[in-house]
């Protein structure tokens, strides 16, 4: 394997995923555009990735041979190539600007099942499911060979136990009953990420984007060409696909994962696929997903994670960096979740190699250059000034020269959901310890806490953590808890800050600190990290009765109202102060 990803050529299309580590996404057979996986610390992001322009033509040839009889070829005329033209742009997913011309075609030509057809695959990507599964079902005689015709019937079905909630420029459609607790903070977060993308990049979406929020990887599957064995196994949790965004609940996952910073690097596909025309290759859309998820909250590039770097830099060691070639069509593609961490890791650190020595124009102006129908490749040197191959050479001396982050020895965090049976049980997360010693101390640990015997589970565990550190922080959460317990609350604080530093999207480190905090009155300091832990598992009720508190001692009881509702959706009515709760 070369040392260097390859170059794309200019027809490489790209796929978008997103997943959780840092996020991909995966095409459909007849689409270039792309699914994005992302989490924690793992570079991920699904979404799926545009197309590259000069490969359109042939993609709609298969596609036609798809959807369409075998007659057609022999009824060529100039209609039929403005059908194939009109049905090229909509799988680039331009949805309202082919409208007009399918609706006219199919409206001519009733019993045709070419533009019935087409007309059916544009409903879809309308969201009118029923319509549109009814549609490609007449059209094909029941036949599906792309797939769409089953993605629309599972959508109709899902559909009618969803609810809407709109803001201005988004739609959020939800599963009745506790993923409403999501709805305010996706929105807000939506709404942010569009603001800086149009500041950065120079435009944003017309209408509103409808986003899907999903309870499973077996309905993301349903809902894309996506196998769940891939979901699963590259770790993709969100796609950007169909003209809308697709995200599973963290509720699916055993520790959640980072769902706001997914949602917007979904969109930021979104944004990208519409301002190039879905021209722009899989590399550079991941790269500059994952580079720009974080713009909502802050500037670019600060999801780059301690684990991300480790894996760069292993891989340059060892001459296995995974190639732009292998990326292709889509990072969900990958076979497993460190390939694609390591992907995602790549291609941000070219992102932010172009960002650093072109300004902070320089995505805007590339992805101007691709619209305008540059090579991506050419677009990138052109922005920095550079040959390709100097951008290349330049791109792997800052992956060998960038510092570290701390954490950066850390093993890979795998996205773990609740319905694997093979994720581990309750113990997996314990397997971190570097050794039987650390283990032993750990689950003797466990054992006098199941006997409330707090001081001499603190005690054991104090042993695993002078031979592991604070780096396991399932460790250093019960560490904590049983240092609280004890009396011994100091200890327990300073442990969990010198967790966090290791581990900051731990979610329940953070709430443990929380309850120090709002016994100290601190409540702007537990604010902050409760905000924190919410950014990763929104559905720990303990999480929102602590925003309440905090919000009502800040003066914000609107806030504090809304908390408190969330905090009754998830546990019941008698939620209440986070320390009066009890631990784990």
């Amino acid at each position: 394997m070369s040392a260097l990803p390859f170059a794309p050529s200019p027809s490489t299309s790209s796929g978008q995923a997103t997943r959780r580590g840092s996020l991909p996404f995966a095409p459909s057979p007849s689409t270039s555009s792309g699914q994005a996986t992302r989490r924690g610390s793992l570079p991920f992001a699904p979404s799926v990735a545009p197309q590259a322009r000069s490969r359109g033509a042939a993609l709609v040839v298969l596609v036609v041979a798809l959807l369409l009889p075998a007659a057609a070829a022999a009824q060529a005329s100039l209609s039929r190539a403005d059908l194939r033209q009109a049905l090229s742009r909509l799988l680039d997913e331009d949805v309202a600007g082919q409208q007009a011309a399918i609706e006219a075609a199919a409206a001519a030509q009733p019993a045709d099942p070419d533009t019935q057809a087409t007309l059916g695959l544009l409903r879809l990507f309308q969201h009118r499911y029923d319509e549109a599964a009814t549609i490609l079902e007449a059209a094909g005689q029941g036949e599906d060979p792309a797939g769409f015709l089953r993605i629309a019937r599972n959508a109709t079905a899902l559909m009618k136990r969803h609810v809407q909630v709109e803001s201005e420029h988004f739609v959020i459609s939800h599963p009745k009953g506790k993923d409403e607790v999501l709805v305010p903070y996706l929105l807000d977060t939506l709404e942010r990420q569009r603001a800086a993308l149009q500041a950065d990049l120079g435009t944003a979406p017309a209408g509103k984007v409808r986003v899907e929020i999903l309870e499973s990887p077996v309905e993301l599957a349903k809902l894309s060409t996506l196998t769940e064995a891939e979901i699963r196994a590259s770790g993709t949790i969100a796609l950007c696909k169909y003209n809308k965004l697709m995200v599973v609940s963290p509720k699916a996952l055993v520790t959640g994962y980072d769902w706001l910073d997914t949602a917007a690097h979904e969109f930021t596909h979104f944004v990208v696929t519409e301002k190039t025309g879905n021209a722009t290759p899989i590399w550079l859309q991941e790269g500059i997903a994952k580079w720009a998820e974080t713009r909502w909250r802050g500037g670019g590039g600060e999801s780059f994670s301690p684990i991300s770097a480790a894996l760069v830099r292993r891989a340059l060691e060892q001459d296995k960096l995974v190639t732009f070639e292998q990326m292709h069509p889509s990072m969900a593609k990958l076979p497993t979740q460190e390939l694609a961490a390591l992907a995602y890791a790549e291609v941000v650190l070219a992102v932010e190699l172009l960002v650093q020595k072109a300004g902070p124009s320089a995505i805007g102006l590339t992805l101007t250059r691709v619209a305008a129908g540059r090579p991506a490749d050419l677009a990138v040197a052109e922005t920095m000034g550079l040959s390709w191959p100097d951008f290349l050479t330049a791109w792997k001396r800052h992956m060998r020269e960038r510092p570290l982050p701390r954490g950066g020895e850390h093993e890979l965090s795998r996205l773990r959901f609740k319905d694997d049976p093979k994720q581990g049980g309750p113990w997996a997360e314990w397997a971190a310890l570097p050794d039987q010693a650390s283990r032993d101390h750990a689950r003797l640990g466990q054992l006098m806490r199941e006997r409330s015997r707090w001081t001499a589970a603190r005690l054991e565990y104090r042993k695993a953590i002078d031979r592991a550190g604070t780096r396991v922080p399932i460790l250093a959460n019960q560490f904590a808890i049983a240092a609280v317990m004890s009396g011994q609350k100091a200890e327990a604080e300073k442990v969990l800050l010198d967790a966090i530093a290791w581990s900051p999207d731990y979610a329940a480190l953070r709430v443990q600190l929380a309850r120090l905090l709002i016994e100290r009155k601190e409540h702007a300091a537990a604010r902050t990290h409760l905000v924190e832990a919410n950014r990763q598992d929104p559905f720990d009720p303990e999480i929102h009765a602590g925003l309440a508190i905090a919000a009502e001692a800040l003066g914000d009881e609107g806030s504090a109202s809304r908390e408190r509702r969330f905090a009754e959706i998830l546990s019941g009515p008698k939620a209440g102060h986070p320390a009066a709760q009890g631990h784990p």
